[in-house]
């Protein structure tokens, strides 16, 4: 009985201690963390001959454990050379190396090593900073494949790059856009990084990471950072039915708090569907607000985003029409007062700014969209891009063109309420001499979208003491889309482009230039396209031979605009 009372007040103590337990404790860092469970890994299959080893292997190189499967003992130590792929187009060979079988009598050599020669074309590489960087160029390995002591191919010297195939690459990696602001901090800007999918767990801490470590190299003098110098308090992890991200101490302003989980949630959008709970040292980092939605952020995207029910304006025969009816717009524009080229009009609508043609060139003018346009001083040029809209209180505060394919330049209101014009430093731009044919300012006003000598280029637009350059371009698709004459802005990360080109009259293009679509359904198009223009939330108008066609997406059929102008008509949405 004495030994029965022993056991009981023993379990009782036990129960007592776990009554002192939290029902809830925050999520602290894990500074041992567990090896992860491997996922099993399939090898070369047996017998493979040396050529089918190569391929499967190039096969294999979105999981590397699984790639260095087909690697001899000594080649694995060292392979790959960094973990940060080399993406080529699909169509790699494997030629046969000539004169490689033809000895009559072949020795052991010969008979246990072969080489396989692996050509194809690079595209572009992954950054330390999962930046995409295009990087077209031709490839060539030769690859030593030795056969084992058991009998087996594998391969002794591959390639020191992790090469993998842009199918593989896309199955692979997933594309995020991690979110700043731009320098009014006011909206907030894409910036796109690459993060492997597998393992699953644990890619959202690898987003807050990045987004953390700063705006890759083409936007940190671009953008502002409200989360500069913060880091995490402990890991982000999924609790109570929300994603946790605890940042360490903040102080900072509430406007900036906001801003801060608003980068926060927007970057996470495309790797949960969960709620983001926003915390600083386990409170929440905005007061009486804890978690947090993409929803609840939408807000940042409103000055850049044109109201529904402006449906375009569309330049043709000296007048602007409105694509809502096909009518002439009210005022001195839609009369044919200013014999228009083209035109630009303010995102929220107010604002109208036209190429005139007059005896002595071009000239932009500029006022409210149904009243009289005012000359920009020293805006006078053979020949003027289309005009194009930076967001902004009162209509917009600048509209940039370039003079003469060369000369960038911005209207910019002066106090009096006219215009003034101010160079741009394009110099980056047209490094090599080439001639802007087509400049198109993104409606954050923090790139731009430019044809020059028929290539797509985007680079940044850097603000510092009152002076703006045109910095960092980079070339998209050089190679396989050329000839262009129309680009503009789908979205923050999204352009549409039009050519001359039959195979590609029109693409759908993500700004770092990985991959592009193509809009597929262009049999009912009179080509060449002569015009492209875009906005959010809207279908793409083109201009071909025999006036203006929309389509819904890149794989529905290009039909007549309902009120479409001629084939020398000029389109353009809000922007």
């Amino acid at each position: 009985m004495t030994r029965l009372f022993a056991l009981l007040m023993v379990l009782a103590a036990a129960l007592s201690g776990c009554a002192n337990i939290p029902a809830k404790t925050p999520p602290k860092v894990v500074l041992d963390n567990p090896v992860a469970e491997q996922r099993k890994v399939g090898g070369p299959k047996k017998d493979v001959d040396p050529f089918t080893l190569v391929v499967n292997f190039m096969d294999a190189a979105g999981n590397i454990e699984a790639a260095k499967t087909y690697l001899t003992d000594e080649a694995r130590q060292n392979w790959p050379s960094s973990t940060f792929p080399t993406i080529i187009q699909n169509g790699f060979n494997t030629p046969p190396l000539i004169g490689q079988d033809s000895k009559p009598v072949p020795d052991q050599t010969a008979l246990d090593e072969k080489i396989v020669v692996l050509t194809g074309t690079v595209i572009g590489r992954i950054k330390e900073d999962n930046v995409f960087a295009p990087d077209p160029r031709g490839l060539e390995h030769r690859i030593v494949v030795r056969k084992q002591p058991d009998q087996q191919w594998r391969i002794a010297t591959p390639p020191p790059d992790l090469l993998i195939t842009e199918s593989k690459f896309n199955a692979a990696y997933q594309r995020v856009n991690l979110q700043y602001f731009d320098p009014e901090q006011r909206v907030m800007v894409s910036d796109p990084r690459y993060v492997a999918t597998e393992p699953r767990d644990g890619v959202e801490g690898v987003v807050i990471d990045l987004l953390l470590a700063g705006p890759s190299d083409s936007l940190k003098r671009a953008v502002r950072n409200p989360l500069e110098g913060i880091k995490t308090r402990t890991n982000v992890v999924h609790e109570g039915g929300a994603l946790v991200v605890n940042l360490a101490q903040v102080d900072k302003s509430l406007d900036d708090r906001r801003r801060m989980a608003a980068q926060i949630v927007a970057s996470l959008r495309d790797v949960t569907y969960s709620p983001v709970r926003i915390l600083s040292q386990d409170r929440p980092l905005v007061p009486q607000q804890s978690d947090w939605r993409p929803s609840d952020v939408d807000s940042y995207d409103l000055p850049t985003t044109p109201k529904p029910d402006l449906l375009g304006l569309v330049a043709d025969g000296g007048r602007i029409y409105s694509m809502r009816d096909g009518k002439p717009i009210e005022g001195p524009a839609g009369a044919g007062a200013y014999n228009a080229a083209s035109g630009a009009q303010s995102i929220d609508g107010s604002q109208l700014a036209v190429v005139q043609r007059a005896e002595t060139g071009m000239r932009l003018r500029i006022g409210q969209l149904t009243g009289e346009l005012a000359e920009v001083p020293e805006s006078t040029a053979t020949t003027l891009t289309r005009p194009t809209w930076l967001y902004g209180d009162n209509g917009g505060r600048e509209v940039w063109t370039v003079l003469d394919g060369t000369i960038v330049i911005r209207a910019v209101r002066t106090q009096q309420g006219g215009w003034q014009a101010l160079a741009v430093n394009s110099t980056e731009l047209t490094a090599d001499g080439g001639t802007i044919t087509q400049l198109r300012l993104s409606r954050d006003g923090v790139r731009v979208a430019a044809v020059v000598n028929g290539e797509v280029r985007v680079a940044s637009v850097v603000r510092a003491d009152n002076a703006v350059s045109i910095s960092l371009p980079r070339v998209l698709h050089g190679s396989r889309i050329t000839d262009a004459v129309g680009v503009d802005w789908l979205g923050k990360d999204t352009l549409v482009v039009a050519t001359r080109l039959k195979a590609v009259p029109v693409a759908k293009v993500p700004i770092d230039g990985l991959a592009y679509t193509t809009y597929n359904n262009t049999t009912t198009l009179t080509l060449p396209v002569t015009a492209v223009t875009a906005a959010p939330s809207r279908s793409p108008v083109v201009t071909d031979g025999s006036g203006m066609w929309s389509t819904q997406d890149v794989s529905s059929l290009f039909l007549a605009h309902p009120h479409s102008q001629g084939p020398g008509s000029v389109p353009f949405y809000p922007g």
